[in-house]
């Protein structure tokens, strides 16, 4: 479970079930800030945790306190959060989607009840439902899938047997990064996927999804194994030493986690995709800023330095924090550390 320090304007809530009012204590000077809930996805992943730290900073700068809430994985769960959040009359809501399209309907009933609302980390289809938000603040998860292609079109040289070890099944990550993924690969027939598998993002998860890829395919079978994210590829890698099979195959990776570059530069993964999950907090700065009846510079938001750009999607505004490629021949730079 995800622990941190409590500001004196953030409140940290673990929200397992559907009570919440009542359940924080909130010193009488915060209480006359405004109040964001926010709904992620889920709180024992490492992208979150930093990127929930992130939002403290924020928040404490902006001038707002954050409500976190854990979906535990569970579209159903986050439905909760999103009832009790307007029951309680926060001033904004932060949603993390773990699944989108379950979750229209709690957007809708947000939006009813004129509840500012931005999403963060996951893009969200409307599927031409009259939903709507302010801002989405999220990685390019297509890119990151896009970096993933080229990356295994260049481990194996455009041709050879490859398996994909993919995230949450319906999640937005999972769709935006395969989506693009695929569409590379598609581009060269002499590249054959022999395996689809989901791993859920999960490090255990990945390292049983890898077993059972290692007794299906037998040595000079694969060429390379995708993952589209670090928990998977370190549970995978667990399963690959055990096995005795490490630099058999090619490991391409996606986030950029300080222990995958590691593993880069060890030349135990060949190619990652790297972000910095902490940007996805300027989702706080927006939202409070909304909240407060102040007009948010979209086209300027920066955290630590690092700028994003805008874009639109599903005709909202899009802002996108930066992902690019590494391999072993920039692993070295100090922007290139992990987080």
């Amino acid at each position: 479970m995800y622990q941190t320090s409590m500001g004196r304007r953030i409140v940290l809530g673990l929200i397992a079930s559907v009570a919440l009012a009542g359940s924080l204590a909130v010193p009488a000077q915060a209480q006359e800030m405004k109040t964001i809930g926010w709904s992620v996805a889920y709180f024992d992943h490492p992208v979150y945790q930093l990127m929930m730290k992130g939002a403290e900073k924020v928040a404490d700068e902006a001038g707002c306190k954050v409500i976190f809430a854990d979906g535990k994985d569970d579209p159903s769960v986050q439905a909760s959060h999103i009832d009790n959040f307007i029951a309680q009359g926060v001033d904004g809501i932060i949603l993390t989607p773990t699944v989108s399209d379950p979750l229209i309907p709690a957007v809708k009933k947000v939006n009813d009840a004129g509840i500012p609302l931005v999403m963060a980390d996951r893009r969200m289809q409307t599927h031409g439902q009259p939903i709507k938000w302010e801002a989405l603040v999220s990685w390019d998860m297509v890119k990151s899938g896009t970096i993933g292609g080229e990356q295994t079109v260049k481990a194996i040289g455009g041709k050879g047997n490859i398996v994909v070890v993919e995230g949450t099944p319906g999640a937005g990550s999972t769709i935006d990064r395969g989506n693009a993924f695929y569409e590379v690969i598609e581009k060269y027939p002499d590249i054959k996927i022999l395996a689809k598998i989901p791993a859920n993002f999960n490090r255990a998860k990945g390292q049983e999804v890898t077993e059972n890829i290692l007794q299906r395919f037998k040595p000079g079978e694969i060429d390379a194994i995708y993952y589209m994210a670090d928990e998977m590829t370190f549970g995978g890698l667990q399963a690959i030493k055990a096995a005795g099979r490490l630099g058999e195959f090619k490991i391409i990776s996606v986030d950029g986690q300080k222990e995958a570059m590691d593993l880069l530069r060890a030349r135990e993964i060949d190619y990652e995709a790297i972000f910095h999950p902490d940007d996805q907090a300027v989702a706080v700065r927006i939202l409070c800023d909304i909240v407060n009846g102040r007009t948010p510079d979209l086209a300027n938001q920066t955290y630590e330095g690092r700028k994003m750009d805008l874009v639109e999607f599903e005709g909202m505004p899009w802002v996108r924090p930066t992902v690019y490629a590494v391999d072993k021949s920039n692993a070295h730079l100090p922007e290139n550390q992990g987080w």
